[in-house]
C-alpha cells in the first residue's frame, strides 16, 4: 500500500468526493467530463470560496502598499475578496467596490495618496497548505453527498471527518500565525499600543 507524501491534489480532491456515492475514481478533470464529476468540481470550488472568503492567515496578505492609478483610483487584485485598512490607519474605513478601494466615510473610489492595507486573497486549490486543502474537501464531500443522496447516516459520518479535519485547519493556521496575548487581535493590540495618558 502506497502511502501519500505528497499534498492532496484537485483530481485527488475530487475523488474522494465521488467516493462518498460510490462513484469509481476518474484519471482527470480536464476536458468532456460526467456530470457527477463537473458537480464534484462545483462544489470543490464553491466550498474552497466559501472558506477562503472568511479570511485566514494562509490567504491575508497584511501591510500591502497598492497603486493610484492614472484615474486616482486603487485597483485590486483580480482574486481579491476583502480589503480592510491595515492596523495603524484603522480609522480610515475603506472596502471592496467594483474591484476598487472604496472610501466609505469620504463616499468615493478616488484617492490622493495611498494607505497600506490587508487583504484576503483567495488561491487555487493547487495553491493551498495541505490543512486548508483537507477541510475544504472534506466539506465539499458532505455537501456533495447531502445534494445527490440525501442519506442522513453517511452525511454524519462525513461530517465527523469533516469536524476533524476543521480541528486541524484552525489549529494549524493559528500556529503559522504566531498570534499572542499581546498582539491576537485589532483590540489587544490597541491596548498594548495605546499612546500613554498623563496623569495629573
Amino acid at each position: 500500500m502506497t502511502t501519500q507524501i505528497t499534498p492532496t491534489t484537485e483530481l485527488q480532491a475530487v475523488n474522494i468526493i465521488l467516493s462518498t456515492i460510490g462513484e469509481a475514481p476518474v484519471n482527470s478533470i480536464v476536458g468532456n467530463t460526467t456530470v457527477d464529476v463537473s458537480t464534484a468540481i462545483n462544489i470543490l470550488n464553491e466550498t474552497s470560496m466559501s472558506i477562503q472568503s472568511q479570511g485566514w492567515n494562509f490567504n491575508t496578505s497584511e501591510n500591502v502598499t497598492l497603486s493610484l492609478d492614472d484615474d486616482s483610483k486603487i485597483p485590486l487584485p483580480a482574486n481579491c475578496v476583502q480589503a480592510d485598512s491595515s492596523k495603524q490607519f484603522k480609522h480610515i474605513n475603506v472596502v471592496i467596490r467594483d474591484g476598487y478601494l472604496y472610501d466609505m466615510e469620504k463616499h468615493t473610489d478616488i484617492f490622493t495618496s495611498v494607505t497600506p492595507v490587508d487583504l484576503v486573497l483567495v488561491q487555487l486549490f493547487d495553491s493551498l497548505p495541505e490543512f486548508a486543502r483537507r477541510y475544504i474537501t472534506m466539506k465539499a464531500a458532505r455537501r456533495f453527498a447531502s445534494r445527490f443522496i440525501g442519506d442522513k447516516e453517511i452525511t454524519q459520518l462525513i461530517a465527523q471527518d469533516e469536524q476533524e479535519a476543521y480541528i486541524s485547519f484552525v489549529q494549524a493556521d493559528t500556529r503559522s500565525a504566531d498570534h499572542n496575548i499581546l498582539d491576537g487581535d485589532y483590540n489587544t493590540y490597541n491596548i498594548a499600543n495605546r499612546t500613554p495618558r498623563r496623569t495629573y
